[in-house]
């Protein structure tokens, strides 16, 4: 009985894994692309203010909106790294 248990949950926990996996490229994904467009949108600004000459958009904003992106994206990268640990027992 308990190989015939191990068989059946082999293939359960396998498509769980792959969902986990999946979900956590999808993360990787949305969180990359909305980072890149706030780093976009915020140079784009930053030229817009040099251009007309009101400087509302300084260089020290757009750096600020790098460390907004470096501490979120950090936070992404730590959360799937604990998810691999303690949710497989074993690291990535």
């Amino acid at each position: 009985m308990p190989a015939l248990a191990m068989a059946a949950s082999t293939g359960w926990s396998q498509t769980l894994q792959e969902w986990a996996t999946n979900i956590r490229l999808a993360l990787y994904a949305l969180g990359g692309t909305l980072g890149l467009g706030c780093l976009m949108w915020s140079g784009i600004r930053w030229l817009i203010a040099r251009a007309t000459g009101d400087h509302s958009h300084t260089f020290m904003d757009y750096l600020q909106q790098v460390a907004v992106l470096v501490v979120v994206g950090g936070t992404m990268v730590l959360g799937a790294a604990a998810w691999q640990v303690f949710g497989t027992g074993a690291p990535a």
